[in-house]
């Protein structure tokens, strides 16, 4: 797969809208503004953006806990997020929802849970909608290690396995499920390989490294389209901070661990290889610049918006 100036321009916006949104949440979680802690995907970048970047307007994403890069590449702003973040009355859900389960179904993006690995049943269902309705939509299901202990992930890749649906299961192991390490979690820390049992195709990719996961999700999701079934794809990265933000910064990680991860920065090595593809930094500055611009006018806009009115609480519940 490859990219003209302009894509790869595009592509690091993402990158650097994703790293700047967070530092913003973080920043606004610290002066008190947030009604909710932040749980960045600072670090993991590279593996949400780069999965979503290949897919059409009319795929679905089911994005995991820290899958954020998918909401802005599917198309949501940083305005209307961060409108979603502070609850705010003109958001996306109009303040009912948290942002860490947040969806929008006019952007192909469908409304998470708080249980782990519950999306990924509800991909399979979205993939057999899919081939009932005889189209070539594909569907993307994010979930991290933790989720890959639950019954619900084996229940969910089996059943599309059985079925050859259209989806790609999209693993993002950062090597630890809130605090627990997965070396404690399971014998074989590589989740591609349960690929086999499946009897699917299984990559292990570099998370950081955003190329990477491009063309591993582009392949797989080129094989949902045609009709050869489900994949799954890991990508071996890394969440730079706690588990939240009231959590410790480094949740008691060895030190050479985070030191090792850090100089792995998926931004970084986008940089490097945008020098190494003839993009000059003048473009870069562009890029950075723009996203400065929109963070400033997102926070100045959502700040300012109103509150969700009470008398309007009961709307949208069934019962």
């Amino acid at each position: 797969m490859l990219f003209n100036a302009e894509a790869l321009t595009r592509l690091y916006y993402f990158l650097y809208l994703t790293r700047s949104f967070e530092e913003l949440l973080i920043k606004l979680y610290a002066e008190k503004v947030l009604p909710e802690k932040p749980m960045t995907s600072t670090g993991q970048e590279a593996s949400a953006v780069g999965a979503t970047f290949c897919l059409r307007d009319d795929d679905y994403v089911l994005p995991a806990l820290r899958t954020r890069g998918a909401f802005f590449t599917k198309g949501v702003s940083a305005r209307e997020y961060l409108l979603e973040v502070l609850r705010k009355a003109n958001g996306i859900s109009g303040g009912r929802w948290t942002a860490h389960h947040l969806g929008d179904m006019q952007r192909g993006i469908l409304l998470g849970s708080a249980v782990v690995g519950s999306s990924l049943p509800v991909a399979v269902g979205t993939a057999l909608a899919a081939r009932t309705r005889q189209t070539d939509q594909a569907t993307l299901a994010f979930f991290g290690d933790g989720a890959a202990s639950t019954g619900a992930c084996h229940s969910a890749i089996n059943f599309a396995a059985a079925l050859n649906l259209p989806v790609v299961f999209v693993c993002e192991n950062n090597r630890y499920s809130l605090s627990t390490p997965i070396t404690t979690q399971t014998r074989n820390g590589d989740i591609a390989e349960r690929a086999i049992g499946y009897g699917i195709p299984g990559d292990m990719v570099d998370g950081q490294d955003v190329i990477e996961v491009i063309h591993s999700v582009g392949r797989a999701v080129h094989r949902a389209r045609r009709g050869d079934g489900p994949s799954l794809i890991e990508c071996k990265t890394y969440n730079f901070r706690g588990h939240s933000e009231s959590h410790h910064p480094d949740d008691g990680r060895p030190a050479d661990e985070l030191t090792y991860w850090r100089s792995r920065d998926p931004l970084e090595i986008y940089r490097d290889y945008l020098s190494s593809s003839g993009v000059r930094c003048e473009a870069l500055r562009a890029v950075e610049k723009r996203v400065s611009e929109e963070i400033d006018e997102a926070s100045a806009v959502a700040m300012s918006a109103p509150d969700p009115d009470p008398d309007n609480f009961v709307q949208c519940v069934f019962a």
